[in-house]
């Protein structure tokens, strides 16, 4: 059987980019259109070699490539997220591709469809469409985005750039000045800890973050900005930054907790 791979490599992406979104709505995931593109590509790709290289003979080694595979397409589609997170997001994912690949066949038994790789296409991007509009996921999905923002912190002559996420219970303060403290993934904040400063730590108690009582490690950089709804920056000088020895956020989409004092008049 004559097979094309530019064809190939199209029909993979296309299905690949469905089953990307359909994972993403099913989980009220953050959909990044460009990112879903590179995973769905990338998913191309390695169905081509598995092909060229006739990987399909190997059982074993088929399924283990596929599962890695899977695993970093969804890396690069939605950023990294712990392993418990990810497990969900394969089985997400496996599911998604089972309920696309029914009703695929479903449309592939119909007497028009038979051989035509434009309907099975245009049948994916159809069932696509018509979650999209049906599923209330989309008003959550925003209504969720506004909670997060860009923010850029200054420290010792070096910056770092990630996403703050809007968690009014966050209400930790350092005691003595009552400032208004930010909560952190350590790993994230550390290439601005290795300057010729020496960074001078406070133990700071909370109630929170999975536990019912303790002390966490806070230091007072010099400056944060937080890019407001309107695309302004606002700058708040020497907050408290607080470091979380794991991950804040399971599935990856945001490095830091913002007090909603911060957030007030933007």
């Amino acid at each position: 059987m004559k097979v094309y791979l530019d064809i190939f490599f199209l029909v993979n992406m296309g299905m690949n980019f469905v089953v990307l979104m359909f994972a993403g709505f099913f989980q009220k995931r953050k959909i990044r259109l460009g990112r879903l593109i590179a995973a769905a590509a990338a998913g191309a790709v390695l169905s081509v070699g598995l092909l060229v290289f006739h990987v399909h003979r190997q059982l074993l080694l088929l399924i283990l490539l596929y599962l890695v595979g899977s695993a970093g397409i969804l890396r690069i589609a939605f950023g990294k997220t712990t392993k418990r997170a990810m497990l969900w997001n394969l089985l997400m994912f496996y599911v998604s591709a089972f309920i696309l690949a029914g009703i695929l066949l479903s449309i592939q038994n119909l007497p028009f469809a038979r051989g035509n790789t434009f309907v099975l296409l245009f049948g994916a991007g159809a069932v696509l469409f018509f979650c999209y509009r049906l599923l209330p996921l989309k008003r959550q999905m925003e209504k969720k985005t506004e909670q997060y923002y860009v923010v850029r912190l200054y420290h010792d002559g070096e910056q770092i750039c990630g996403i703050g996420f809007l968690d009014t219970g966050n209400q930790l303060r350092e005691p003595f000045s009552q400032k208004p403290v930010l909560i952190g993934e350590k790993d994230f904040f550390l290439p601005v800890l290795k300057g010729e400063k020496e960074v001078i730590f406070r133990y700071i108690p909370f109630h929170s973050l999975g536990k019912d009582t303790g002390m966490i490690p806070a230091f007072q950089s010099d400056y944060i900005e937080i890019k407001g709804k309107d695309g302004v920056w606002h700058r708040w000088d020497k907050p408290w930054i607080a470091l979380y020895d794991s991950y804040i956020s399971v599935d990856g989409e945001y490095e830091i907790i913002l007090h909603p004092d911060m957030l007030m008049n933007l």
